[in-house]
C-alpha cells in the first residue's frame, strides 16, 4: 500500500498491516492471547481475517462485533487504510483470569 504524500509516499508492507490489525486486535479485553490476522491490501483498501481466542464467559458475538468495528476504525486512525471487510475466525475460548484464592493472611496485622 502506498499513501500519496506531499513530498513523497509512505508504503506500508502486507506483513506490517497485518501486524498492525493484529495489535489493534489485541486491544480488546476479551481477546486472549495474540490473534493471527491474513488477508489483502490493495492500495488504500484491505480485507482482514482473524483467528482469535476469546476470554470464557464473554459473549462470543458481541466480542466480534467489538473487535470488527474497533479494527474498521483504529486500524484507520493509524494508517489510512479502510478496512471494508473484517472476517473473526474464533479458534479458542480460555478462561477469563480469576484473583488469587484468599487465604485468610491478608486480613491479619
Amino acid at each position: 500500500m502506498t499513501v500519496p504524500g506531499t513530498r513523497g509516499t509512505t508504503s506500508i508492507s502486507d506483513r506490517a498491516f497485518m501486524k498492525i490489525a493484529e495489535e489493534v486486535a489485541r486491544e480488546d479485553d476479551q481477546v486472549a492471547g495474540r490473534p493471527h490476522a491474513s488477508g489483502s491490501l490493495s492500495g488504500s483498501v484491505a480485507a482482514v481475517r482473524f483467528d482469535l481466542t476469546v476470554r470464557y464467559p464473554a459473549p462470543v458475538h458481541g466480542v466480534a462485533a467489538h473487535v470488527r468495528e474497533h479494527v474498521r476504525e483504529r486500524v484507520r486512525e493509524l494508517t489510512g487504510v479502510s478496512v471494508e471487510n473484517v472476517d473473526i475466525d474464533v479458534v479458542g475460548l480460555v478462561p477469563a483470569q480469576r484473583p488469587a484464592p484468599r487465604t485468610g493472611e491478608e486480613d491479619r496485622p
